[in-house]
């Protein structure tokens, strides 16, 4: 089973309690003002699992419990403030009760962080088989021969040899040990090479695609090169720097070979056809194949807006996650039909996240580059009111001027350490977040954004002392 409320992604799913048809993107927040310190407001708000059944409307069993306890008899579908007003009387009125029959309450399942509406999932006591050993590792506890091997095949992409097993097997400080074989391992081609780890962990993020490809291993229609997007990302993730500048940088890396370096570009160095001047550029967001790829022919790019968030925000609006609907929004200026009902829920998120986007063009005018006027120039018969479309737009609830500052915002946002520690978590972990792992997931991405000061590298040398990749 998939629980995407443990995925980082999960920052406002929807819980559709009023009606079979009407949505309550209100509804996440509420539960964790409800329940502030239940596991699954830690890192997020709770997600549709929470209360349904797949995507809303069909509820779980606990959500069919919450509603036949929300204002019974009240006329439906509910106002979002009635239903605000009653969803925290409703979900007390719950507690005591086990929904899905697993022999938890309600109540402790939620403190727990697991779902009162899934029978399988619920908190479980974690311990040793005591009538059970084996030779070679601690099963029970924090095991520093299993992590040597495996951090080895983790980061190196090989086990140790025998000899190097055995010469770690007699050191003093095995942890200094294992961090210097990690730091090793950080600098391999396994990790930090073409096609390696780290640049395997950007191909959801760039979506590569090799038949529009331009400079080196070019394909036949060549638009843009997206082996400067993973040079930037790939050096963003290296050493002490600064993971955030994977939005924010205004510079570009070129990648040398034998052994793989990158390096920050200067006059001298060849950057292909990168366009945008220095002061537009936000990272990964303002390359030429981003532009190219995600904004194309689009006077409002909601397609590039909606991929940086799931790609480096972890937020998913077509999952109706993130939604956080601006006043007065969406507006339409393309006349896309976005107002109408099925659709005005997502897009007065998206919209106004779009609007940044809007100046940079994709395929149309001069490729690659910002254009104040690119509205004006390029769609004249787009809309009526498209003139009147800003370039300033809201993300996560905060104004942005521009796709610089937009960057700036989901740079220093939770959502973005969240997401980067996720995407490490899982790379190396084979899973996601389990209940049980919450509490040191927590301290990881805080860490990062924290005392680590966004370097991926100090935070996966506290990744390999946790409990979860440690304990065989």
């Amino acid at each position: 089973m998939t629980m995407r409320w443990l995925h980082l992604g999960a920052l406002g799913g929807v819980l559709a309690l009023a009606s079979p048809a009407v949505a309550k993107p209100v509804a996440p927040a509420k539960v964790c003002e409800v329940y502030p310190d239940s596991p699954l407001c830690e890192t997020s708000v709770p997600a549709c699992a929470f209360c349904h059944a797949g995507n809303p409307p069909p509820r779980n069993a606990f959500g069919a419990l919450v509603e036949a306890n929300l204002l019974p008899g009240a006329p439906r579908p509910l106002s979002d403030e009635d239903f605000l007003g009653a969803l925290g009387t409703a979900l007390e009125a719950v507690e005591g009760e086990d929904a899905d029959g697993d022999g938890v309450t309600n109540l402790v399942e939620i403190m727990a962080g697991t779902l009162p509406g899934d029978g399988s999932n619920y908190p479980r006591e974690l311990g040793c088989d005591e009538g059970g050993t084996n030779p070679g590792y601690d099963v029970c506890n924090f095991d520093p021969d299993f992590v040597f091997k495996k951090l080895n095949l983790d980061f190196c992409g090989r086990s140790p040899t025998w000899e190097a097993m055995e010469t770690f097997r007699q050191t003093a400080d095995k942890k200094a040990a294992l961090h210097a074989e990690l730091n090793r391992c950080l600098d391999s081609e396994f990790w930090v090479g073409q096609d390696g780890q780290v640049w395997q962990l950007a191909h959801r993020k760039i979506k590569p695609l090799q038949a529009i490809k331009a400079g080196e291993d070019s394909g036949p229609i060549p638009l843009g090169d997206y082996y400067d997007d993973y040079a930037l990302f790939v050096y963003s993730q290296l050493d002490d720097h600064d993971a955030r500048e994977v939005l924010t940088a205004d510079y570009f890396i070129t990648r040398r070979r034998n052994p793989t370096r990158y390096e920050v570009a200067t006059a001298a160095d060849p950057i292909g056809d990168q366009d945008v001047d220095q002061q537009y550029r936000a990272g990964v967001l303002t390359t030429k194949w981003n532009l190219v790829l995600n904004v194309m022919f689009t006077a409002v790019p909601r397609t590039a807006a909606a991929q940086a968030m799931r790609a480096y925000l972890g937020i998913d609006i077509a999952k109706l996650e993130g939604i956080m609907p601006v006043p007065n929004e969406p507006q339409d200026y393309d006349e896309k039909g976005v107002t109408a009902e099925a659709c005005a829920v997502c897009h007065s998120t998206l919209d106004p996240v779009t609007y940044p986007f809007t100046r940079y063009q994709g395929l149309t005018g001069s490729s690659g580059t910002y254009d104040p006027n690119r509205i004006q120039r390029s769609f004249p018969n787009e809309g009526v009111r498209i003139d009147e479309m800003p370039e300033s737009g809201v993300l996560l609830g905060q104004p942005v001027a521009n796709l610089v500052e937009w960057a700036q915002v989901a740079a220093n946002s939770d959502a973005f350490a969240k997401a980067t520690a996720n995407d490490y978590w899982t790379l190396v972990m084979g899973r996601d977040v389990q209940p049980e792992e919450l509490e040191e997931f927590t301290a990881l991405w805080q860490a990062f954004r924290g005392r680590h000061n966004y370097s991926v590298e100090k935070m996966l040398h506290q990744l390999i002392e946790t409990e979860a990749y440690g304990v065989p």
